[in-house]
């Protein structure tokens, strides 16, 4: 028999029980390959009753005991947030030399760098595949596979819980409060869904596979993020009859030598392959030069895909793989300029709400004119309760920064009832 592999879990919620089954399951067949032993796994409460795939197993509320325990190789850590004991444990234990594998995509994307560099010193695994989309191998693709193409763009719906959300407005026209509400309730949300609606989960997501596709140190603050809260039924009604559908997509490409990260609502061709992916399903697509493009899709969090994930990074270790755990050594990443948003160009879906009389769309197509701004498309709806109307625009490809002076010049107007909203076009996708 092999040396036994002793695994430390840190956390048991949803993942962690996931995992536990998994490796319940795969027993007689891992046992061919390894010795593996669960030591310890930490937990907050003790007294908890818990349904577990495996009895008897050493539970222990000091989770940096993990860290410390030197029959323990692996630490899994399944807990969550940037800070305080997962950071601390993580780091401890790849100081002690224990290989890790986490799941914390926000750990990764805030002190991904640092804790690299420590893992690489001490020639130890830095695992993160189940923090990226779920049960979609998407880390393993980028930092292996294709790490020999020349990526020239990934994107994607990184985030379950608003493409669910987004889906059903599509679908029913539902208001966003009520089918948020309805998410919470069918398990798709969570109680407190701010990093899921405002598009911080994504972004962490985007930010590692950025520095995986293109060699660019993690730089979670270069990272446009704007979620999707404030669209409401009207934009899905008028996305359609452009021939559109809204998606929350997270962005990274590279031009010359400048990287874009980025979050936030697109108007996407109802033909094109990302407007095919809905409800709580996951997709990233990659486009290189020796492919083109290249399809990713699957559930992008739950016990079954997330434990998948944990268990395949325990699988890299087991066959005794240590990769870079950001495709190359930190010191060697490439010093990069990240793109501001506003310096990016788009056509553009615009809605203002103007009084309903002559001359107010004269005003307003003056304002655009001025920034050079052209009118691809335009449908008013007028309202049969108010004076004001609804003027609907597409717009051709501009530069954000004039799109904004121009919209700010149009709020001023007498006539203008409220700040114009505008949502971003992807064309080419």
């Amino acid at each position: 028999m092999s040396k036994v592999l002793g695994i430390g879990i840190a956390g048991l919620g949803t993942v962690g029980t996931g995992f536990l089954k998994q490796l319940k399951g795969l027993k007689t067949k891992l046992t061919r390959s390894a010795n593996i032993k669960v030591i310890k796994i930490a937990v907050k409460s003790l007294k908890k009753k818990r349904d577990l795939p495996i009895k008897q197993l050493p539970l222990t509320s000091n989770t940096l005991s993990l860290a410390e325990d030197d029959s323990i190789d692996v630490v899994v850590e399944l807990i969550g947030g940037s800070k305080g004991i997962a950071y601390n444990l993580v780091k401890r234990s790849l100081k002690n030399k224990k290989h890790v594998i986490t799941a914390n995509k926000a750990l990764m994307a805030m002190h991904g760098n640092e804790l690299a560099k420590i893992a690489e010193k001490n020639n130890v695994s830095l695992n993160y595949e189940a923090a990226i989309a779920g049960g979609i191998p998407i880390v393993k693709a980028v930092r292996e596979n294709l790490r020999f193409n020349k990526i020239k763009k990934i994107y994607g719906i990184l985030n379950g819980t608003c493409n669910y959300i987004l889906t059903k407005m599509d679908k029913n026209l539902g208001d966003f409060k009520d089918v948020l509400s309805d998410a919470q309730k069918k398990g798709f949300a969570e109680l407190d869904p701010t990093f899921d609606i405002e598009g911080i989960d994504a972004a962490h997501k985007i930010t590692l596979l950025s520095c995986l596709a293109f060699d660019v140190p993690i730089s979670f603050s270069s990272t446009y993020i704007e979620g999707i809260s404030k669209i409401d039924t009207k934009d899905f009604k008028y996305a359609s009859e452009f021939g559109y559908v809204i998606k929350l997509l997270a962005v990274s490409s590279k031009v010359s030598n400048k990287v874009e990260q980025r979050v936030h609502p697109c108007f996407v061709k109802q033909a094109s392959d990302i407007a095919k992916v809905e409800n709580e399903l996951n997709a990233v697509i990659v486009e290189d030069n020796v492919i083109g493009k290249n399809m990713f899709q699957g559930p992008g969090a739950g016990a079954g895909p997330t434990g998948a994930s944990v268990m395949s990074d325990l699988m890299e270790i087991v066959r005794g793989t240590i990769n870079f755990p950001l495709g190359s050594s930190v010191d060697a990443k490439k010093k990069i300029t990240f793109q501001k948003i506003e310096n990016l160009s788009f056509p553009y879906y615009v809605r203002i709400v103007g009084k309903d009389r002559a001359g107010v769309m004269a005003k307003i197509s003056r304002a655009l004119s001025k920034k050079r701004i052209s009118i691809k498309s335009i449908i008013q709806k007028p309202s049969n309760k108010t004076k004001y109307a609804e003027i609907i625009l597409i717009t051709h490809k501009v530069k954000e920064s004039s799109l904004k002076v121009a919209l700010n010049q149009i709020k001023r107007l007498p006539e203008v009832a409220a700040s114009a909203k505008f949502i971003r076009i992807e064309d080419s996708l």
